[in-house]
């Protein structure tokens, strides 16, 4: 019989936000990696991370048997609008270790649904093109302005050469973000964006963990800007994250990834498997969901 202590306490209703990012920035992937929430710690402030519609458990499937096989996930296709999956997950937290009021205050924990849609790397490309662009690309960026919130991933071992053509393409976002919200509902200081830089594992960023600003600083200082001028614009919340779904391996840690070559590119997968424990992956879904933050989500999965 259940406890009915241990009945989690619902939050945020169902939070749905939209995942974009430049080409191999690992957006698939980082949503295998949550779903199917491998070797968690035991202190871990996760409870749970359960799918809550089929195609999530289409996530966990992808990661078994591709990322834990030491391949590479197929690159999301940019297609029809209608055509895009909706991922469902539940995440259950422990009440002792959040800062939700209400659920310490009754010793619960809590559980908030999230549903995201994952974009083709594509649709950056086209944004920093907005002159030759293709007959989705409006269509992408009205079903954006229909979430809740906006997770952005940068890859964080990018060629400082990609970082100008990375800010034209969250310029035009921003624009076009804001003209849709200003005419649908007003919503523009309502609106959260969790910028989530991938990869962390691997230098530049593994040297700067609990130091983001400077990181961006001296990386992606275009981008920061870009960033800032957005946030000033809407007078909305932007919130800054380091995440690694590959995660570490070893004392002292070192990034659990290798390199692998086919006859079109060298990619990255993961090296041991059996250890693998992704960094970070919650915590903007929190903060997006939530609006607070939490640091020991900033170090587990």
């Amino acid at each position: 019989m259940t406890n009915a202590s241990n009945i989690p306490l619902e939050i945020g209703g169902n939070q749905e936000f939209r995942i974009i990012g430049p080409r191999r920035c690992g957006k698939t992937a980082l949503m295998a990696a949550l779903a199917r929430w491998p070797n968690a710690r035991t202190d871990s402030p996760i409870l749970s991370i359960e799918p809550y519609n089929d195609e999530a458990g289409e996530l966990i499937s992808m990661a078994q048997d591709i990322l834990e096989d030491g391949r590479e996930l197929a690159g999301t296709r940019f297609e029809d609008i209608d055509e895009i999956k909706t991922y469902s997950l539940l995440i259950t937290l422990k009440a002792k270790f959040l800062n939700h009021p209400l659920a310490a205050l009754r010793d619960k924990p809590i559980r908030m649904r999230v549903s995201c849609r994952e974009y083709s790397g594509e649709l950056f490309t086209e944004l920093r093109n907005m002159s030759n662009c293709s007959s989705h690309l409006s269509d992408y960026l009205d079903d954006c302005a229909s979430a809740s919130g906006l997770l952005i991933l940068i890859d964080s071992t990018a060629k400082k050469s990609a970082e100008r053509e990375y800010a034209q393409a969250l310029d035009n976002l921003q624009r076009e973000l804001n003209e849709r919200l200003t005419i649908n509902n007003g919503g523009l200081q309502n609106y959260r964006i969790a910028v989530v830089f991938t990869k962390c594992e691997q230098p530049p960023a593994s040297g700067y963990w609990q130091n983001i600003p400077t990181f961006m600083g001296l990386n992606f200082p275009t981008v920061k800007t870009t960033f800032t001028k957005w946030g000033n614009t809407w007078g909305c919340s932007i919130n800054y994250f380091f995440c690694s779904t590959f995660g570490t391996k070893g004392t002292p840690p070192k990034p659990n990834f290798k390199k692998n070559k086919n006859e079109k590119a060298t990619y990255g997968v993961i090296d041991k498997p059996r250890i693998w424990r992704p960094l970070g992956l919650v915590a903007p879904l929190y903060w997006l969901a939530t609006g607070k933050e939490d640091d020991q989500l900033r170090d587990t999965v």
